[in-house]
């Protein structure tokens, strides 16, 4: 042991001040380099524990909100991305909600429906209105919101499942009128994959099937689409739909459009029977076939059914048939009433003289043939005289 002196560091006090050591002189000046080197690897072993401890290693590195809204938006360029945009929330829509703050994690996420004064109402910052915002700008909001109490807040906004929506049909559609359309609840199961939440949406060849399918005289190649808070009609063309696929011209709707099918101003029948077999044409018809065929009445069939297969569906003629012409009767949109004779020919194709394709309400009237009528009129003829000789000789 070695008596050191050493001045003291109070100006106050004049009297030395003695340090005691117990190491020698020469192992002394050792002891002052290892002393902090111990002191920092100390303190890298504490770092090193916080790292891998389990409670801040589960915990992602934290962006800001700025820098997450700004990636979502520059790497969401395609189509469903667009779908998100143009979706206005409102009344009805069923949204979650995940709020991670740097220290502090909502355990459960926040499940919510819009209420109708279109606002959310969240834990701690109360009600924050979302009307007529799209999923993004309602994502932003939440955050501006939670950065009030929350040192960079980061919200994860989903749309589970989008409330339904009402549009408006007319024109050469088989029922006209407002229809309510859902919207796929898969859209909210796969939200991370953001092409799914625009795949289930309710398109317009959805719409005119809900509504009984287009008629025989839609002009399907200039259906329209007025869409709120957009200046110009929306143009659609079902033909290149169903000639060569193009998926583009099946729309998707969104609440509060209208759509409308004009009336064509020439009907080709190879083109009816071609639309016939459509998801947007009607599933069948309604047409009567009465007079001389083996079973008279009612037929529900195809809507693209020519005049000869009607016949033979009601059984086909039978024997006191003329089955070299019927009438055709046609009830007219505007009230009018079309009657028309048609040769018959069983092995003609379609046309408008021997074989048109039916329409909705048509009825086709089988006739008697020349024979048929003969006999029945000398049996109306001669039934009297009959029964009265029968009644003379007392026959039964």
């Amino acid at each position: 042991m070695e008596i050191v002196q050493s001045p003291s560091t109070n100006q106050a006090s004049t009297r030395p001040c003695l340090q005691l050591s117990l190491l020698p002189r020469r192992q002394r000046n050792i002891g002052s380099k290892i002393f902090p080197l111990v002191g920092i690897l100390f303190l890298s072993g504490f770092s090193t524990s916080l790292i891998t401890s389990p409670v801040l290693a589960q915990l992602p590195p934290l962006e800001s909100a700025g820098t997450s809204l700004a990636n979502t938006q520059q790497g969401s360029v395609n189509e469903s991305t667009v779908a998100l945009e143009t979706y206005r929330l409102g009344p009805g829509d069923q949204i979650r909600v995940d709020i991670l703050a740097e220290h502090e994690l909502f355990a459960q996420p926040i499940d919510q429906i819009v209420l109708l004064d279109g606002s959310l109402t969240l834990p701690w910052v109360g009600k924050v209105d979302v009307a007529g915002l799209n999923p993004i700008q309602a994502e932003e909001k939440v955050v501006d919101a939670y950065r009030r109490y929350i040192l960079n807040p980061r919200v994860t906004f989903q749309l589970l499942q989008p409330r339904p929506i009402r549009v408006g049909i007319v024109g050469e559609i088989k029922r006209p009128g407002g229809y309510t359309l859902q919207v796929n609840s898969e859209a909210g199961e796969q939200s991370e994959a953001s092409e799914s939440r625009s795949r289930f949406w309710p398109s317009v060849t959805q719409a005119i099937s809900n509504a009984g399918g287009i008629t025989r005289s839609a002009d399907v190649r200039s259906v329209q689409i007025k869409r709120e808070g957009v200046s110009e009609l929306i143009q659609v063309n079902l033909w290149d739909l169903v000639e060569s696929g193009d998926l583009r011209q099946d729309v998707l709707l969104r609440d509060g459009d209208q759509i409308l099918v004009p009336t064509a101003t020439t009907v080709d029948n190879s083109e009816v029977i071609a639309l016939a077999n459509t998801t947007f044409a009607p599933t069948t018809i309604t047409v009567n076939v009465v007079g001389e065929v083996k079973a008279p009445g009612s037929l529900a069939v195809p809507p693209d059914t020519l005049l000869n297969q009607a016949i033979l569906t009601a059984g086909g003629f039978n024997s006191r048939a003329r089955t070299n012409r019927v009438e055709l009767i046609r009830l007219n949109p505007n009230g009018t009433v079309l009657q028309q004779g048609v040769k018959v020919d069983l092995a003609q194709d379609v046309n408008d003289e021997q074989n048109p394709v039916l329409q909705e309400g048509d009825t086709i009237i089988v006739g008697r043939s020349s024979l048929a009528a003969t006999s029945d009129t000398a049996g109306l003829i001669f039934s009297p005289l009959t029964n009265l000789l029968l009644g003379i000789f007392g026959i039964q």
